[in-house]
């Protein structure tokens, strides 16, 4: 059987006040008879210096002699010769009884020893007159045992109300002592359930205060750690998601193509003569996809490119947002044509003042824009318009610059917005594969654009067009002097 912690203190605190009180019983009890034996040495010792002086005139007489200072004294008298002869007794059983006290009282000292005697036991002391007789008186020790055995039995009903005194008092304060572990116990069975919001006070200044403040540290460490490792578990399992969805996107997406390549190498080869027409559009297939699967590559490699980097690695300048814009309209030039479009496909760039600068990588900024104007000339309207403008704002005491591309396509519908952003994600799968799409732009768009500080953010309606706008941290005034 466990006993509690207040039982311990409690069983402690009994056998404390068990062996203190029975040290003080036995060493009072032992005390009191040993200065009442005192006493009666004294008294004895006294009443025989003070008799022998008569009982050493009266040896004509010593038997009435003895019996006089007995009726006197109230002890048994006994009178010895030098040599040891009695010499007369107040009692016939004193006159054969001689022991060890008689020659310390004939070498000159005051012989004193107690030994039983017919059921009785006396204590005996001898002392010697000036002639060498020797006077012992006895005196039984029955007086001093009741004495001491009434002494005793107050002693014990003494003991016994202050040990159940003892007890009561011992039982409250282990009560008192044993509350505060108690409250610890629950605390610490709440926080090993995971109750780490269980309230815990800081105690007071003793021990208990001490470990109340320890554990409550401890608990905060714990609740902390606890959702450390739970935010890095989340964060492992959506790693693992992302792997996982990965491998498959890539597979998939290399499916098509790669099945394609190989049916039409199989047909190929298998015809000793094809005509020249069949022959120049299955290559043509051929080519197309291959050109679908190294774009998918490159990509990949781009996507894998950035996400090893870190932000230190990009080289920050002041750039005019004006002039990668440009570059980005000559490079998209022809790309309307290629994608099924008409050649008025127009890049706008009136809304973008000389003056605004962006501190960002220029390779960076110009390979985003020109990923976003890319898509909006392919999902844009034939002969439409895709404008790029720029304006600076200021937002927590620090100016920003504003890009913004829009087109004038049939807009995406809302439910695809938020995820947009995700790697192989497709509005209309058909038409992105259509336009050799892998759902791979917009996701390394994203990258690009929060390596430099900055963000992205989408806006569309079904039937009024897109708009990405793009965030980027404004060059300070001390970058600027140093260009």
């Amino acid at each position: 059987m466990t006993l509690s912690f207040r039982s311990k203190l409690l069983a402690s605190h009994v056998a404390l006040v068990l062996v203190a009180g029975g040290i003080a019983f036995f060493t009072l009890d032992r005390a009191l008879t040993a200065d009442l034996l005192h006493q009666l040495d004294q008294r004895l010792e006294e009443q025989g210096k003070g008799a022998i002086e008569w009982a050493e005139g009266g040896k004509r007489h010593p038997d009435r002699i003895t019996t006089r200072i007995a009726n006197i004294v109230d002890a048994e008298v006994t009178l010895f010769e030098k040599d040891g002869t009695v010499l007369g007794a107040s009692s016939p059983e004193a006159r054969g009884d001689v022991g060890p006290e008689l020659a310390v009282a004939q070498a000159g000292g005051v012989g004193k020893a107690t030994r039983w005697r017919s059921g009785r036991e006396l204590h005996y002391v001898a002392v010697a007159g000036s002639e060498g007789t020797v006077l012992r008186l006895a005196q039984p020790l029955s007086e001093i045992n009741e004495t001491v055995g009434a002494m005793r039995r107050r002693l014990v009903f003494a003991s016994t109300l202050a040990m159940l005194v003892a007890i009561v008092l011992g039982f409250l304060a282990a009560r008192v002592a044993s509350r505060p572990l108690q409250e610890m116990t629950t605390t610490a069975t709440r926080l090993a359930r995971g109750e780490f919001d269980a309230p815990i006070p800081e105690g007071d200044r003793d021990e208990f205060g001490v470990l109340w403040r320890a554990l409550k540290s401890l608990a905060s460490q714990l609740k902390a750690r606890i959702g450390d490792l739970v935010e890095e578990g989340d964060r492992l399992q959506r790693l693992m998601t992302i792997r996982r969805d990965f491998v498959a996107n890539v597979s998939h997406e290399l499916r098509t193509p790669v099945t394609s390549i190989q049916g039409y190498a199989e047909t190929l080869l298998g015809q000793e003569e094809t005509p020249p027409s069949i022959r120049a559009q299955f290559l043509e297939v051929i080519h197309r996809q291959a050109q679908r699967i190294g774009a998918l590559v490159e990509q990949l490699l781009a996507l894998s490119e950035l996400e090893a980097r870190g932000r230190d690695d990009l080289a920050r300048e002041a750039i005019g947002v004006l002039s990668i814009a440009r570059h980005v309209a000559e490079t998209v030039a022809g790309h309307g044509e290629s994608h099924g479009k008409s050649r008025t496909v127009t890049v706008n760039l009136e809304g973008i003042p000389e003056a605004v600068l962006v501190l960002a990588d220029p390779e960076g900024v110009e390979r985003a824009l020109l990923n976003l104007v890319d898509n909006a000339v392919k999902y844009g309207k034939e002969g439409g318009t895709v404008s790029i403008t720029a304006a600076v704002a200021t937002a927590g005491g620090k100016e920003t610059v504003t890009i913004t591309v829009a087109d004038d396509g049939d807009g995406i519908e809302a439910k695809h917005l938020p995820r947009l952003f995700e790697r192989f994600y497709r509005v209309d799968t058909g038409r992105s594969r259509q336009h050799g799409g892998a759902g791979l732009g917009l996701a390394i768009v994203k990258h690009l654009v929060e390596s430099m500080d900055g963000a992205i953010e989408v806006e569309s309606e079904v039937g009024k067009g897109t708009r990405f706008i793009v965030t980027l941290p404004a060059p300070r005034p001390s970058t600027m002097t140093k260009l």
